[in-house]
């Protein structure tokens, strides 16, 4: 048991120092006027989430009413833990905010089951396929979401990066996928993967996984089966682990390919994708538009994909198989060694 509790608490502890300290951090403002209280809740401290973090605070902290001392903001992170983030969930509704913001799938999902009863209004983003997380968002129209349930989607371009996989290597004939079947957001990517890799011919090779510890062993298990390259959608638990996934191609010298542009960094081929940032951005100029008074009933579910191609060159030259780069994609390709 001891062996459960210990990280548990180890969890509970940096989240509490977090928000302890970035409330000591927006305290002295000298405005004494009551102000709208903003919990920002991250589900889990990778790059994607952190990026998506970072474009919306700096889009809410720049802002007349943030300067102007009337937001309070504290932020919440379940570091992965999903019995953490359900204490986080019912924290921030027992705590009266007037607003959430949940980044990622898994965090709208258990924001939404802590505030059934609307008591917060609840913003998300970072959420691959909003429609098909079931928490009762049935469309993509004014009407078709709860009244206190707004926010953004961003549907990786799964399609595109398959495509290029085969532009890049006009002979592909099997890809090799590890995702986590508890998560409605990489399924929604996987089920996308299998009708383009039936239109062009590849074969789709799946291995599932439910915990981070087990996607190494996993993406080497499909190694084995003769794939030509391995691909990762929108999968919190794969995501967690980028660095193994990218170990064990690299055993078999095959590329990664992401919907994750800042994967390049980390050793992935090709990499194609939202700009985080901005999708974080773009959600912060929906907070403040509510907070200046924009109805919820007036706000559609609209799929936010800024994107980005980055290649990295010098993991293609090490590969077993011919890998190209034509001149359309250098075209396209951002210098991820500036970013």
């Amino acid at each position: 048991m001891k062996k459960y509790i210990r990280p548990l608490l180890t969890v509970l502890a940096l989240v509490s120092i977090l928000v302890f300290s970035d409330f000591l951090n927006r305290r002295g403002t000298g405005n004494s006027a009551p102000k709208t209280r903003i919990a920002v809740f991250r589900f889990n401290s990778n790059q994607l989430q952190e990026e998506t973090e970072k474009g919306l605070l700096n889009k809410i902290q720049t802002s007349k009413e943030f300067l102007e001392g009337r937001l309070e903001i504290q932020r919440y992170c379940s570091e992965g833990d999903m019995p953490t983030a359900n204490m986080i969930a019912l924290n921030i509704v027992n705590e009266k905010f007037d607003m959430v913001v949940s980044i990622s799938t898994p965090g709208l999902q258990v924001m939404a089951n802590a505030n059934k009863e609307g008591k917060v209004l609840h913003v998300f983003c970072a959420v691959t396929d909003p429609v098909v997380s079931g928490v009762g968002i049935t469309g993509t129209a004014t009407n078709e979401h709860p009244a206190h349930l707004v926010g953004i989607g961003t549907f990786q371009p799964v399609e595109s990066i398959i495509r290029i996989a085969r532009e890049m290597n006009p002979k592909l004939k099997k890809l090799g996928v590890v995702w986590c079947t508890g998560e409605t957001c990489s399924e929604a990517c996987v089920k996308k993967a299998r009708v383009t890799c039936k239109e062009l011919g590849i074969e789709l090779v799946e291995m599932s996984v439910e915990t981070v510890s087990q996607v190494y062993e996993a993406a080497l298990a499909v190694g084995e089966k003769g794939v030509e390259a391995l691909w990762i959608g929108g999968d919190n638990v794969v995501e967690s682990a980028i660095e193994m996934y990218i170990a064990a191609a690299n055993k078999y010298k095959i590329p990664v390919f992401t919907n994750n542009p800042k994967h390049a960094l980390k050793g992935a081929m090709a990499n194609l994708g939202a700009n985080y940032y901005e999708v974080g951005s773009t959600a912060g100029a929906m907070v403040i538009s509510l907070i200046e008074g924009m109805p919820t009933n007036k706000i559609e579910i609209k799929n936010v994909v800024p994107e980005q191609l980055f290649i990295n060159d010098s993991v293609r030259t090490l590969m077993k198989e011919k890998w190209n780069y034509p001149e359309e994609l250098r075209a396209r390709s951002t210098d991820w060694h500036k970013k």
